[in-house]
């Protein structure tokens, strides 16, 4: 039987709740949580590395003090507005691939098990062109076989892949089957962070835009699942609310047994709401503490 653990990616708290006395203390007091996905918007991971080691060294106090634990690192919307590992311009993909050391060190340092996310996303004009896509996955393939031995090297458990909802992402089952692997004594295995809101890619069809079916083919590979609320036609990360619910598709029931389904033996599911920015303060907590509410009656229920 499958076993779940429920937690938050700390995304909600973006530019609202920057400190981490501050999204911790939602995390723990009004979520009633005590696991926590740390979103990369909330580090300086692109400044100099006393910047960024002293924040990991507070998220790790502040976590310790309240009872959090911290289980891994993921790349957010800053990270997700560049083409990363599959940028056209070898010097930027090595600065990228440089950019991964960083977020492996700190998530190293924060006493995380794991990072990953947004890989990169090809651009047009590789996309096109057969031999160029066909040069940019296997590039691709090899920045994640070193990242994957420099995470071992760091003590971590194993890198994210995360499916996406743009053509040009790994965004297909078999796009996303191309980049996992089991790893070895040397590397930590590359695995699935399957998003349940990412089945609206342009241009696929049956199976590939429907989230159950993902779960079911797919969750015993993702050991992490991220949750929000949406619909067939985009990425909203809505909350789980009455409202949303009514609109989304996204159903915890039918999602708890999909997974069942899948022989998947321990999935953390993560709930990733994103809330715009110009939200009422108070509304995005209310939304939280409703989707954590939702989720936890699932749980009980299943």
């Amino acid at each position: 039987m499958t076993r779940y653990t429920l937690g938050v990616n700390n995304c909600f708290a973006v530019k609202r709740w920057p400190e981490p006395e501050a999204w911790a203390r939602v995390v723990r007091e009004d979520l009633g949580l005590d696991l926590v996905q740390h979103s990369f918007d909330l580090v300086e991971l692109g400044g100099p590395p006393t910047l960024w080691r002293g924040q990991a060294q507070r998220v790790k106090e502040t976590c310790e003090r309240l009872g959090l634990t911290l289980h891994s690192t993921f790349t957010g919307l800053a990270a997700y507005s560049s083409n990363l590992l599959l940028d056209p311009d070898a010097a930027v993909r090595q600065h990228a691939e440089q950019w991964y050391q960083s977020a492996i060190t700190f998530t190293a340092a924060v006493g995380g098990r794991a990072t990953g996310g947004h890989v990169g996303a090809f651009s047009v004009s590789d996309w096109v062109d057969p031999n160029r896509r066909r040069e940019r996955e296997q590039g691709l393939q090899a920045s994640l076989h070193r990242l994957a031995a420099e995470a071992r090297d760091a003590g971590l458990s194993e890198l994210y892949v995360e499916n996406l909802a743009a053509a040009r992402e790994p965004s297909t089952m078999d796009g996303i089957a191309r980049l996992l692997t089991d790893g070895d004594a040397s590397h930590v295995p590359i695995k699935l962070c399957l998003d349940v809101g990412h089945q609206c890619v342009p241009g696929t069809t049956g199976a590939e835009r429907d989230p159950y079916t993902w779960l079911e083919r797919l969750g015993s590979k993702a050991p992490v699942v991220q949750l929000q609320q949406s619909d067939a036609e985009g990425d909203h990360h809505w909350p789980f609310t009455a409202a949303m619910n009514a609109r989304g598709r996204i159903d915890a029931d039918r999602v708890l047994a999909a997974l069942d389904r899948s022989g998947a033996d321990d999935v953390l599911l993560i709930l990733e709401v994103i809330p715009a920015f110009e939200q009422e303060d108070g509304q995005v907590i209310d939304d939280m503490v409703a989707s954590a509410q939702y989720w936890r009656e699932a749980l009980v229920r299943h």
